[in-house]
């Protein structure tokens, strides 16, 4: 058969797996650097084998070490913009929720409103589309992280976090309309 010019054999395919291997230890030491968390570091690095094998896949990789590299440092970078939004959502909820409460035994009338505003969020997330419900409460109420979310429905932990940020949003706005 005839090779087409520029096309890449099996026999001259870099072998980007014992690149990988070599290289992991180093991709998660790179990627924990940035987020400060050594389990998504490893998910990451994982995410980043994943995508790309995806682009090996369609084009010629002229330096996949470099590649590896980038993908992660992007992923982690990604990783830590969620997180730094994330922990300014929660913190405007705890700084509101310590605002509220003056003492350690709440009033009557505290314990009241806390019940409302319960009872106001669990009717939001009632309100919300099936599959955001699903992912906010297995990240937020379950604990499980967006991965194993993601995993358990079959979805991406990017999107996991779109809909369990959205949910969150959703929470916010029906307290700030008292219903």
């Amino acid at each position: 058969m005839e090779q087409l010019p520029g096309t890449i054999t099996a026999e001259q395919k870099p072998d980007h797996v014992s690149v990988f291997t070599k290289n992991r230890s180093a991709l998660i030491r790179y990627a924990s650097a940035i987020t400060g968390d050594v389990g998504l570091a490893e998910d990451m690095v994982q995410d980043a084998w994943a995508r790309f094998v995806s682009a090996a896949a369609v084009q010629t990789i002229q330096e996949p070490t470099g590649l590896l590299f980038r993908i992660v440092r992007n992923l982690a970078l990604d990783a830590k913009r969620r997180r730094t939004f994330e922990s300014r959502l929660f913190a405007q909820d705890e700084t509101d929720a310590a605002q509220r409460i003056p003492s350690d035994a709440p009033s009557a009338q505290t314990s009241a409103e806390a019940a409302e505003e319960l009872a106001r969020i669990m009717a939001a997330v009632s309100r919300l589309p099936e599959r955001t419900r699903q992912a906010f409460l297995l990240h937020r109420v379950e604990g499980l992280t967006l991965v194993e979310a993601g995993t358990r429905l079959g979805l991406s932990k990017s999107l996991v976090h779109e809909l369990v940020v959205s949910a969150l949003e959703h929470c916010r706005e029906a307290r700030r309309q008292g219903g």
